[in-house]
């Protein structure tokens, strides 16, 4: 099965102004029997920037719920989002889950503090990473959630690998495994990695914490590949580099 997961649309506001079906006949192009997109969520209020509005939510699903008619036969449309894990949001996140939307993933770019302020607003974002970790992890400890994008780009402030590093890795691993949820290998992380860009979205030392905790584990964990494709022309790049990933452990 060739699965293109992890697909954005013009509604993020940060990508291509292509149309949905744009993206499910490239899928086809290339040969895919599934995709699955994963819009950034929207929240009620819309108080985040470069994110789908949470007016334009039932469009979303409903084009989408379009398409999947439109390819039955011809390739799987799957329909979720992307979603930081807030504290303040717990009861929005249990009221998605009536949307029939799967799957919900982590994606975690920033975090709450414990007096409801968010961390794109520090001054200081050189420990960006614990508060970005604890997040993930409470939030897998939900049940509300699949799978966690991207969990080592939460690293990319951190030159050095550290013990410390370590340590907070291997806690949100095996949190995933103990509660099944599926870790992304992102290729737009790793896009950056191949291009020798200065932002070190990629960490190696973090999959191979996964790959070691993977050999002994009685419950391994889940990987799957992430296109994180914003626009049609980001799906066709990025299924080249599918290759060059060291095999899906």
């Amino acid at each position: 099965m060739k699965h293109i997961f992890h697909v954005h649309t013009f509604r993020c506001k940060h990508g291509s102004d292509e149309n949905d079906e744009a993206y499910v006949r490239t899928a086809l192009s290339l040969g895919a029997d599934q995709i699955t997109f994963t819009d950034h969520c929207p929240f009620p209020g819309n108080p985040f920037k470069n994110r789908m509005d949470m007016e334009h939510l039932p469009e979303y699903i409903e084009s989408l719920n379009h398409l999947q008619e439109k390819y039955l036969g011809q390739i799987k449309i799957q329909i979720g989002l992307e979603v930081e894990f807030l504290p303040s949001m717990l009861k929005f996140y249990e009221e998605l889950k009536y949307l029939n939307l799967k799957p919900l993933i982590i994606g975690q770019h920033f975090y709450q503090h414990p007096d409801g302020s968010f961390s794109f607003d520090d001054e200081n974002k050189s420990n960006e990473y614990i508060g970005c970790c604890k997040a993930m992890i409470e939030g897998m400890k939900t049940g509300l959630f699949n799978i966690v994008a991207h969990p080592d780009r939460f690293f990319r402030r951190c030159k050095k690998w550290t013990s410390e590093l370590t340590d907070i890795s291997n806690e949100l691993i095996s949190t995933a495994a103990q509660n099944n949820i599926i870790l992304e290998k992102n290729l737009s992380s790793y896009e950056k990695l191949i291009e020798k860009s200065d932002y070190i979205y990629w960490r190696n030392e973090f999959w191979d914490l996964v790959y070691q905790y993977n050999i002994s584990a009685s419950n391994p964990v889940k990987i799957i590949i992430g296109f994180d494709a914003h626009t049609t022309e980001q799906m066709i790049k990025r299924m080249d580099y599918v290759k060059l990933l060291k095999p899906v452990q």
